[in-house]
């Protein structure tokens, strides 16, 4: 091992825990007990001034096993200076520890009354106003934050629906929140460490006082003066420095509980900014200032120098506020001028924009002509569609095979050049927002996989599809490549089938309402009765939304004649997209139970212990038609918890598609809580099952 790894963070944290054992259990010289008490005072103050400089509160989600840290460790300090008090108090309070006897010499001042009522003073100040008010406000916070979750991911979806974020800005939100909630659910129980910490030191220093006076009477034949002088200073002092740092680390507690989770500044910042805000309010407190110094009796000078101070700092926030340029908002907001300058300046660009005349038409034809899909090239990749492009037949025949698999056409995909892009680069676009990017070698070749052990000379990259370990190689080394059993593929591959995952992957983005009635009428040639009477009791937009629900649990729309037949049977009763989504898929259970069947032909299914099943449909609420599965963060995670390890235990058998199966009033939402943390894994209701194929049940979920 060599030796700067000593000095590793995780080694760092081991060595905390080990120092906490070995002060409770070995007696420690007064050096270094005076050594972990300046270290233990440390750590307080760096969490206080943590709490004050962070941006957002969840920003610090180890703070909750800090406090438990820290309290124990302050706790086995306690212990150690209560052996040290007991055992060496009666040869003085410098033998115990000199920090220990600088804080008892100096609060007690040579009174050791003024010292008792000073240090009862600050424990209460810490037990009854600062913990527990600091407790309170958590148990308070971490109630409200988990009550309101099921509404801020209700409106996660409805902005995702509405097309106001992406799906990788709602992953993130939903993180942001499953954090949020385990923060303050940690917080709410870390508090009580902080309550029961300030307990354990108001018992910690009757025991130093009561047990340290018996010792000097009856041990070492002291006076009662001699035992109350000595044990005063050293019990005071012991309290003093363990209350310190339990105060300190009280306030920042509270301070953590009491932020606002929105706040988009640091806490100092912002309460200065939030405190001189209002100008007025500052010229009305320094005008009461003023007047509060002429009454008799009151300092004078001080309070008129105050006021006078508000009023000035009143005036200039509200000449800067203006936008008044002078030498005094020069002095305070040097930025006046520059922002002034920068106004200009913008201003000359865009009047130069002016003076030119562009071809208007054109640029507006450019501007408004939205294309569905669109590639956009590298300068080196231009050459892949030149000619008898590879490329460009293999993007045609993408369309062939999606439209085959999934039941559409997908739109042309528009091909151009991107000066922004690096030369071997190319990006994929859906409706101007960009999907994905990758980086190809036109004249080399791209290696995968490979036997155990065997290497290829070239360059090391993560092919940009899947993201697997693969080396671009000279085309003469390709059958090397292939005889150690590498695959080999060229750039327009690997370009063709990066857009056709991603394709499949955003088929519900890309299918509109004008694919769906083109659908229609190639349907209307062969069945034109089907189509008619199915049309008089539902709409495209119905259609739509339901193609869009099955494209996005990956299931094809190639059987457009039942899914149509379908709706059409339900669709005189109810409008309801999910009663129509699940009808739908009942409907479709010959074409569900193919897809989802593992290679050797059998569904490998798990499923809900059915006494739990049971409880989640108890808990099922409707809300405008929209049914909610009301189940706690605690019951989410569970689900979501035990379903990866029973997954990870059938998949460790060597299946590679593993199906679970709910009740179908259960299926839609247990696929969403799946689908909101990440869990790959198909959910599928009784309905959707063919009685005639073969099933294997390998495992049921309980908890």
């Amino acid at each position: 091992m060599k030796f700067k790894n000593l000095f590793s963070k995780d080694l760092i944290v081991v060595a905390l825990f080990v120092s906490i054992l070995a002060i409770i259990i070995v007696p420690l010289p007064k050096a270094i007990l005076d050594f972990f008490l300046v270290i233990s005072l440390s750590l307080s103050l760096l969490i206080l001034l943590i709490s004050l400089y962070i941006q957002k509160p969840s920003d610090l989600t180890t703070f909750p096993t800090m406090i438990l840290i820290l309290a124990l460790f302050r706790l086995s300090l306690n212990i150690a200076t209560t052996r040290s008090i007991l055992s060496e108090g009666h040869n003085g309070p410098e033998a115990v520890s000199s920090i220990i006897a600088a804080f008892g010499e100096f609060v007690v001042g040579g009174n050791m009354v003024i010292g008792v009522i000073v240090f009862v003073i600050l424990v209460l100040i810490n037990f009854m106003v600062v913990t527990k008010g600091a407790t309170r406000v958590a148990e308070v916070t971490a109630r409200f934050t988990l009550d309101s979750m099921p509404g801020k991911q209700m409106a996660i979806d409805a902005d995702l629906n509405a097309g106001f974020i992406d799906d990788k800005e709602a992953q993130q939100r939903r993180k942001s929140l499953i954090s949020e909630a385990n923060f303050y659910g940690a917080m709410d129980g870390s508090s009580k460490f902080v309550k029961g910490d300030a307990v354990a030191g108001i018992i910690i220093t009757m025991v130093n006082l009561i047990g340290g006076l018996l010792i000097g009477l009856f041990q070492h034949d002291m006076t009662v003066a001699q035992s109350g002088e000595i044990y005063t200073i050293l019990t005071i002092g012991d309290g003093l420095v363990a209350q310190l740092p339990a105060l300190i680390l009280s306030t920042a507690t509270a301070i953590i509980i009491t932020r606002s989770n929105m706040d988009e500044e640091k806490f100092a910042s912002q309460s200065i900014a939030q405190l001189v805000k209002d100008s007025q309010s500052l010229v009305l407190v320094g005008f009461g200032m003023i007047l509060f110094g002429f009454v008799p009796g009151f300092p004078t000078g001080i309070l008129v120098v105050m006021g006078g101070l508000m009023i000035f700092i009143g005036y200039v926030i509200s000449i800067i506020d203006k936008g008044v340029d002078n030498s005094l908002t020069r002095f305070f907001k040097p930025a006046a001028i520059k922002a002034k300058i920068d106004t200009d300046v913008s201003s000359l660009k865009d009047k130069k924009k002016s003076m030119a005349v562009p071809d208007e038409n054109q640029t507006i034809e450019n501007i408004m002509k939205l294309e569905v899909l669109e590639l956009k090239l590298g300068i080196r990749l231009l050459q892949l569609v030149q000619g008898n492009s590879e490329l460009l037949d293999k993007i045609k025949a993408i369309r062939k095979t999606i439209a085959s698999e999934l039941g559409f056409v997908i739109p042309q995909i528009r091909i151009s050049d991107d000066a922004n892009l690096n030369p071997n680069e190319y990006q994929l676009y859906l409706k101007r927002i960009p999907l994905v990017k990758g980086k190809v070698e036109v004249d080399k070749l791209l290696a995968m996989g490979g036997l155990a052990n065997e290497t290829l000379t070239g360059l090391r990259v993560k092919e940009p599809v899947f993201n697997l370990d693969a080396t671009w190689i000279s085309p003469d080394i390709k059958e090397e490549a292939l005889m150690k059993g590498f695959t080999v593929v060229d750039a327009p591959t690997i370009i063709s089938t990066h857009i056709s995952e991603i394709i499949k992957k955003h088929a519900e983005d890309i299918i509109t309402r004008q694919d769906i009635v083109d659908i229609v009428d190639r349907l209307k040639k062969d069945f034109p009765v089907v189509i008619d009477e199915a049309m008089k009791v539902t709409s495209y937009g119905s259609l739509l939304k339901v193609c869009k629900d099955l494209l996005h649990e990956k299931i094809p729309i190639i059987d457009m004649l039942t899914i149509i037949e379908a709706i059409a049977d339900i669709a005189e009763f109810t409008k309801a997209p999910e009663v129509l989504l699940e009808h739908v898929r009942a409907k479709l259970y010959r074409l569900i139970t193919q897809k989802f069947k593992d290679n050797d032909g059998i569904l490998h299914i798990i499923t809900i212990k059915p006494e739990l099943e049971q409880q989640f449909i108890g808990k099922l609420q409707e809300h405008h038609g929209v049914s909610q599965l009301m189940i706690s963060i605690a019951e989410i995670n569970n689900l979501v918890t035990k379903t990866k390890t029973l997954l990870d235990e059938i998949e460790a058998k060597g299946f590679s598609k593993i199906t679970m199966v709910v009740d179908p009033v259960l299926r839609k939402r247990i696929s969403e809580i799946y689908e909101k943390f990440g869990l790959q894994v198909s959910v599928l209701s009784h309905a959707e099952l063919d009685s005639r194929a073969n099933f294997a049940i390998e495992g049921t979920l309980e908890f």
